[in-house]
């Protein structure tokens, strides 16, 4: 019996990425679309239950993933509300099967998602939803504790709130 279990051990860790129960990074962010490239920067951080993604380039916007998703552009002062996504970074590294030494791959909700990982999270490269391939890369990963205060949504209260469904 322990050696069935042992065996299991083994077989998980050959497919699971074991991601730190914090991280945070600077990203590149790159949509290819057609002939076309888009870039964003920023710095993401995050739990095994919440996400903040904060954009610096090249317009500024905060994203909070938690029980909803709070998205602030101070450019239009106005806020998004919607329902919580379905996807969710942590579920699918879990769920990620090793396709080589450094790279896995996800299915979530019929979709392929790709992660580079090397003792950290470097890289994430997907499909979206209208055919647009994106890449995300990592730099300056971090795994240290991150204050739960940073999930919290801050935004100006005198600005224009949108509800989506």
């Amino acid at each position: 019996m322990r050696i069935v279990l042992i065996n299991i051990l083994l077989i998980l860790e050959l497919f699971a990425i074991n991601f730190p129960k914090y991280f945070s990074a600077d990203f590149v962010q790159k949509i290819y679309s057609d002939n076309n490239t888009l870039t964003y920067k920023g710095k993401i951080y995050t739990d095994s239950k919440h996400v903040f993604w904060k954009y610096t380039y090249p317009n500024e916007k905060e994203i909070w993933i938690n029980d909803k998703v709070y998205v602030y552009e101070p450019d239009l002062l106005q806020v998004t509300i919607s329902k919580k996504p379905e996807f969710n970074l942590f579920n699918a590294l879990n769920k990620a099967k090793k396709i080589n030494s450094k790279e896995y791959e996800a299915v979530v909700d019929n979709k392929k998602v790709y992660f580079v990982f090397d003792n950290t999270l470097k890289k994430v490269w997907y499909t979206d939803d209208v055919g647009n391939k994106v890449v995300i890369i990592f730099n300056n990963q971090s795994d240290k504790n991150i204050k739960s205060s940073i999930f919290k949504p801050n935004f100006p209260k005198d600005i224009d709130i949108i509800y989506q469904n």
